[in-house]
């Protein structure tokens, strides 16, 4: 690959360890921070403890006094690793051009209309229109909260498909700067074509890609104004156009998204008050705003190159602890619910909670509007999740007779997401089969897997601790 790009400050860097100490993962004392950023610096990716346990929250970067971007620092060595050593198998997880993807693998499991709403999106990108609303891959995996009667005069508008690959974020996320690069030079141009002025976000992730990322980090500017989709109910919220028919008098715990810290922070407070105004009392969980936790879901970064990059026991394990944390954190409030304003945070917190038989339900802002404005949301998370707990399945059984590492190849965003083959979908619709089926489906197996999910969490947790004290002792 040999990657040119350096997006972290040496210059301006005075090793402080700001970054590090001001982890909400790490949470490291002042001096070891500071020995940290040093070992970061030199290189020495086998005794680094940010390596093992970033999970690409990019506080650190926010954090830093010396704007010398430390985040940058750590998706550089990611870098360095793709190039050497290539990505575990399970990783194809995540690229849309590989067949073992969790879109193409979700699919599998849609209904009829579900996937029509699919096709529809992807055959308005070859639509002209002044304004669009981009669907974001990951709200692609639950594209049934489109149907919300309030986003009426806007799904003519929608537009997006899944080899978009959230305009290089994830890409982005694992040091693959060139892919991320291309891929948003690659969405411009097609956005342009189309004669697009205004875009709205279903995603942040996206809208921080077009807004921050690209434009910041790799020099890649967009001839169109961008918005949050949360912005824009909000605003109709505000005006009245739509109303508010009942207050939903519930406890809500809003997890803030990472890349929410993007576009100057606007998302957190506006999902604040998009709660507030639906009648519901806003409870702060302990890492909250500038601090907050990932999801869990960019808990499995760190696992794709450390020591323990060949086991996806590893992967599955580090992503099952990070989201039960902030379930966790979610329940001390004493919660009703949990909002997230991303829909891949949706869909993996509501994975934690049916594997945990958690006590906090999962919602998207959109469906505290639908309710506040008397409309019942399809509200089909949990559901879903056992679905993505079915493709999960399929690609561990898989990687036990594949090869161990691949190296990522270039997603072309003019092509088709590629179709599940034959083996993959029968797989998988035998594991939906079972874990929707009354064997699963019953309090007895519930409970069961729940206290086994929840053992075997904490004690991963002891060997992650242990894992810590080694590093910080060598």
């Amino acid at each position: 690959m040999g990657s040119g790009f350096r997006f972290f400050r040496e210059d301006l860097c005075d090793r402080c360890g700001v970054c590090f100490e001001r982890c909400p993962v790490l949470e490291l004392p002042p001096e070891e921070a500071k020995r940290q950023i040093e070992i970061l610096i030199s290189g020495d990716a086998g005794a680094s403890l940010v390596l093992r346990r970033c999970v690409t929250c990019n506080i650190c970067e926010f954090a830093c006094p010396q704007r010398a971007n430390p985040y940058g620092l750590i998706l550089e060595r990611h870098n360095e690793a793709l190039e050497d050593r290539g990505l575990p198998y399970i990783a194809r997880f995540i690229f849309p051009n590989e067949r073992e993807n969790m879109w193409t693998s979700t699919r599998v499991l849609m209904d009829d209309e579900e996937l029509a709403l699919l096709r529809s999106w992807e055959d308005n990108l070859n639509n002209p229109r002044k304004e669009v609303l981009l669907t974001g891959f990951y709200n692609n995996l639950v594209p049934f909260i489109a149907g919300a009667s309030l986003l009426e005069e806007l799904k003519p508008a929608i537009v997006g498909s899944d080899m978009m690959f959230g305009m290089g974020e994830d890409a982005y996320r694992i040091g693959f700067f060139e892919e991320a690069e291309r891929l948003g030079r690659l969405a411009g141009r097609r956005f342009s074509e189309m004669g697009v002025e205004k875009m709205y976000c279903f995603m942040v992730v996206e809208a921080s890609m077009f807004t921050d990322v690209l434009p910041r980090k790799f020099g890649v500017d967009f001839d169109f104004e961008v918005e949050l989709l949360d912005s824009w109910i909000l605003d109709r919220l505000k005006s009245g156009k739509i109303e508010v028919r009942e207050q939903l008098d519930m406890k809500v715990a809003v997890h803030d998204n990472c890349c929410g810290r993007y576009m100057d922070g606007t998302l957190p407070g506006a999902t604040r008050e998009i709660v507030k105004l639906t009648g519901c009392e806003v409870v702060e969980m302990r890492h909250c705003g500038e601090r907050a936790l990932c999801c869990g879901w960019a808990g499995t970064v760190p696992t794709l190159f450390g020591p323990t990059s060949s086991n996806p026991l590893h992967t599955l394990l580090n992503l099952l602890q990070g989201l039960y944390l902030r379930q966790q954190e979610a329940e001390a409030t004493g919660a009703d619910a949990v909002v997230v304003p991303c829909p891949g945070c949706y869909v993996f917190l509501s994975m934690i909670k049916v594997l945990t038989d958690g006590r906090v339900d999962v919602y998207l802002p959109i469906e505290l509007v639908q309710m506040a404005a008397g409309e019942t949301p399809a509200h089909r998370n949990e559901e879903r999740a056992w679905d993505i707990l079915a493709v999960t399945s399929n690609l561990v059984l898989k990687w036990i007779f594949s090869p161990k590492r691949f190296f990522p190849g270039p997603v072309d965003i003019d092509m088709p997401l590629p179709e599940a083959r034959a083996g993959d979908a029968a797989r998988i619709k035998l594991f939906a089969r079972l874990y929707h089926s009354a064997i699963v489906q019953n309090r007895l197996t519930r409970t069961a897997i729940a206290a086994a999910t929840r053992a075997i969490i904490a004690a991963y947790r002891v060997y992650l601790e242990t894992e810590k004290r080694r590093l910080l002792r060598t």
